[in-house]
């Protein structure tokens, strides 16, 4: 099997594994416990491998069903410990082994005992990381932070230190919180993970004493100087927009504009009651625009941003008088909005960051203006629910309904249609109507980013969904996520309802387990379809396609994607630069060349295409030296190519220059490939 060259980067994998675990086991048997001499500790890397419970089902309703997930699991748990020379060592676990491989006796006997001999190792592993540290937040929860001390806080993690701070605001121990927030006089500055956490801390904050509010600053600050080190001058002037009635759009939609600002967030001493904040002024020449609700916003100061935060995170930023006009009933943005914007505010040359829960289609006429005028629009999803229907490969319907929540409990969606019949886990697909729940997520609690779906009728074949009674029903079926009294937290959650082309989106939480935590949602009376169901043709939106010229699109709330966001507007003038120097007309002149809408396979433009190869290409020469090793690496052409390509890219020199100077074919081919690689320069 490992003699293929096809799996050499996985054996390589696997053999780094397994020395790194032989390492830590030796580390734990010679391991004395008085010894101060002795420094090295093993790794963390147990923590993260696959075992035969990865995938097990934790409820009843597939406890007898083996998944997918589980049995990868443990095969992938089998090729790593077989490897270690721990495991080998034991030789009941390589006589199990020898047999197991040659397919003799009792395959079922022989997998057990190879998965105890391999639990009994984790088990080493795992017994000593609990002996050698102890969780803030457990400790916590035993004294009441009473002992905790500044330097235990200062060099807690990150999912400690967030466990900490949710005990801390339930106790309402100032102390530990001022402790958390005093992290930052060691450099370990807190920061919010993602968009939703910093909106349920400020409100939280909104309602609590001083304390909790002046930790809100803190990370609110460090966010910012974090997000805002990823920054560069940019010769685009930006315009962000956020237009609907969205708490996590608003907050992103500020949070971007303030890390791209020209000014800087540093702190004088704090006094008693509030934390003092100057301005200095940064060497970013890029020009920011913001529109929140459809009204320009001017953010100067710190406390600007802090103010505007607020109002979002409270849900007390309204549109202008006339964006209902624009908006449909649940406030989400439309293409009539979008057009506004672009025709009243969008400056020739100028970068829209558009911040929006809907698939914006823009018509031809105004994409093909977008692109003569040097403008370029770029959609930013800071929900993502349309990305995991994506990833799920959900189906879409006359009728949508799709449910979203961001924990790893097991929450269903349950729609009764108008003949009664109930679509849920238990009766996926309708007897007598086109409806099906064709996506049913954390069975055994797999993910964070959960989604689940069920449609009615068929937009391609064009069949209409049952007309009549609707009624939407969200139940907590099983809690997975650790923590005490998981029978009193509220799990919130959203749903998203698509009829003839509008998104109507509900918002609510569960609590408790079963029929008693049911939620219902919303009802609704379908009368058949008012809009002509949509042309393939016409489909052209910035989610869904990637070779559109001049119209990007991302998704995420994270802190990671924030930190993406504000990178988008360098990365796509860099593109644009390059397409420039590609160009192998001279005397181009570009005020008068007609560019595609479209781009085609082996060109290069500013698509979402392009800007996917460009972030590939920036993963570390290790990785590509590996996956050049299993599937062919780099010719010596191609490894000057490489560097050729990011000095003229670097120096502005165009393509013309290499045939002007009698280069191959050959080279000025591989050159014009890797310059569609090259990354900005940072």
């Amino acid at each position: 099997f490992f003699e293929s060259t096809h799996v050499s980067s996985l054996k390589f994998l696997l053999d780094l594994v397994a020395d790194t675990l032989d390492n830590d086991l030796d580390i734990i048997q010679n391991y004395r416990e008085h010894d101060e001499e002795q420094h090295e500790l093993p790794s963390t890397l147990h923590v993260f491998l696959p075992h035969r419970d990865r995938g097990r089902p934790f409820n009843k309703k597939k406890a007898k069903q083996v998944s997918d997930r589980q049995v990868v699991n443990s095969i992938a748990e089998i090729l790593i410990w077989s490897r270690t020379t721990h495991a080998m060592n034991n030789q009941t676990f390589m006589d199990c082994y020898e047999s197991f491989l040659a397919n003799k006796n009792d395959n079922k006997s022989n997998l057990f005992i190879l998965q105890t001999v391999i639990r009994s190792l984790r088990k080493q592993l795992n017994g000593f990381a609990r002996s050698q540290g102890f969780m803030l937040s457990d400790q916590f929860q035993l004294v009441n932070g009473e002992l905790l001390t500044m330097n235990q806080v200062a060099r807690g993690k990150a999912g400690d230190l967030s466990n900490l701070t949710s005990l801390a605001v339930k106790k309402k121990d100032d102390v530990v919180l001022e402790l958390i927030r005093a992290r930052s006089e060691f450099g370990k500055t807190d920061k919010y993970s993602s968009v939703n956490e910093l909106i349920e801390f400020a409100v939280k904050a909104n309602a609590s004493p001083e304390q909790l509010q002046r930790l809100h600053i803190s990370r609110v600050k460090g966010t910012l100087e974090h997000v805002r080190a990823l920054v560069k001058a940019c010769e685009k002037s930006v315009m962000i927009s956020s237009m609907e009635n969205s708490k996590s759009n608003h907050v992103t939609a500020i949070l971007v504009a303030a890390a791209m600002s020209k000014w800087n967030v540093s702190t004088d001493e704090e006094t008693e009651d509030t934390m003092k904040v100057k301005l200095e002024a940064t060497s970013s020449s890029t020009t920011v625009k913001l529109f929140i609700g459809g009204v320009r916003t001017e953010m100067s100061s710190f406390q600007d941003v802090l103010a505007l935060l607020n109002d979002a995170a409270l849900g007390l930023v309204k549109n202008e008088s006339d964006a209902p006009s624009f908006m449909n009933q649940d406030g989400i943005a439309t293409t009539k909005a979008v057009m506004n914007v672009i025709d009243r505010h969008l400056q020739d040359s100028e970068a829209l960051l558009l911040i929006t829960s809907a698939d914006i289609q823009l018509p031809l006429d105004i994409l093909k203006s977008l692109t003569t005028r040097g403008c370029t629009v770029h959609c930013h999803d800071s929900d993502g629910i349309g990305k995991r229907l994506l990833r799920e490969s959900a189906q879409k319907g006359d009728i949508t309904i799709s449910l979203a929540w961001d924990t790893t409990d097991d929450l269903d969606l349950h729609v009764i249609l108008p003949n009664k019949e109930e679509i849920s886990f238990s009766h996926k697909t309708s007897t007598s109507f086109p409806c099906m729940l064709d996506v049913d997520m954390n069975v055994g609690g797999e993910s964070k980013e959960p989604i689940e779906n069920v449609f009615a009728g068929n937009l391609e074949e064009m069949i209409e969904a049952p007309r009549g009674h609707y009624t939407v029903i969200v139940q907590n079926y099983a809690y997975h996520e650790r923590g005490a009294s998981r029978e009193k937290l509220a799990i919130p959650f959203r749903v998203v309802i698509e009829t003839n082309g509008v998104k109507e989106t509900f918002h609510g939480q569960c609590q408790g387990t079963g029929p008693r935590s049911n939620v219902k949602v919303h009802e609704f009376n379908y009368q058949g379809r008012t809009v002509p169901f949509p042309a393939e043709e016409n489909l052209i939106t910035a989610f869904s396609t990637s070779n559109m010229v001049n119209l990007t699109a991302s998704t995420g709330q994270t802190l990671e994607s924030l930190c993406r966001l504000v990178k988008t507007v360098q990365e796509l003038e860099h593109l644009d630069t390059v397409r420039v120097l590609l160009d192998e007309e001279e005397n181009v002149d570009e005020s008068t060349f007609e560019r595609p809408l479209t781009a085609q396979h082996g060109t290069l433009e500013v698509t979402s295409r392009d800007r996917t190869t460009m972030l590939l290409a920036r993963l570390p020469l290790r990785f590509h030296m590996i996956v050049g090793e299993a599937f062919g690496g780099p010719s010596l052409v191609e490894t000057c190519a490489m560097d050729i390509s990011r000095q003229m890219v670097a120096e502005n020199i165009p393509i013309s220059e290499l045939k002007r100077n009698g280069y191959p074919d050959g080279i000025v081919e591989a050159v014009k490939s890797q310059m569609a690689k090259t990354e900005p320069v940072l």
